[in-house]
């Protein structure tokens, strides 16, 4: 991760940018992630510095990879309604063959293990559609942003009725190589996400 004197500069910078932005929509992408799909690879730092940015100046959705998983969802906790979303989308996605394995966090409402996607974003000035594909072309994710007068999202989830399940199981090569208190702490963190998600 950046030392924080590079981490100002880019909150600094991205600041003296947004400030002046009169475009409806907002998106922000970066390389590091704001929220990680595996525990212990938070890059708080730098959570602490954009996230309430990001809130400030409204921005919708946030893009970001370096975790060579699949994770979408919103910072908002567990159990609350995540209909009027206070702050952006977050997505970290991965498109080449190199995969980690995933901590399946609080924060994701789609995730996916061991599988290559690219996504496809269109915007008008009422809503912002999201949809992500498999390799294969096979939709995986979506969901709608829909903007209101004020400026206020409704996120509109429809992965719910996609026909292609969560891929959530540890790659093979994982299973293999991990410690039996690692596949632990991955069966234990598999089981919350599903109970959480309402999965069988």
């Amino acid at each position: 991760m950046l030392d924080s004197s590079v981490l100002d500069r880019q909150a600094i910078w991205f600041e003296n940018t947004v400030k002046t932005n009169t475009n409806r929509w907002t998106v922000v992408i970066h390389h590091h992630p704001i929220y990680s799909t595996k525990n212990g690879r938070d890059n708080d730092e730098w959570r602490l510095k954009m996230e309430p940015l990001y809130k400030k100046y409204k921005v919708d959705i946030v893009l970001q990879g370096h975790d060579h998983t699949y994770g979408r969802g919103i910072n908002i906790p567990a159990g609350q309604s995540r209909k009027k979303p206070d702050g952006p989308i977050y997505v970290v996605s991965v498109s080449g063959p190199k995969m980690y394995d995933i901590g399946l966090q609080n924060w994701m409402d789609r995730a996916a293990s061991n599988t290559q996607l690219y996504q496809v974003i269109t915007v008008d000035p009422g809503k912002l559609a999201f949809k992500a594909y498999t390799v294969n072309g096979d939709l995986y994710d979506a969901f709608d942003l829909v903007k209101d007068k004020k400026g206020v999202n409704t996120l509109v989830e429809l992965s719910n009725s996609l026909q292609m399940k969560e891929r959530l199981e540890l790659p093979e090569r994982y299973q293999k190589s991990f410690k039996e208190e690692e596949l632990k702490e991955y069966n234990e963190r598999f089981q919350e996400y599903k109970k959480r998600k309402g999965l069988k």
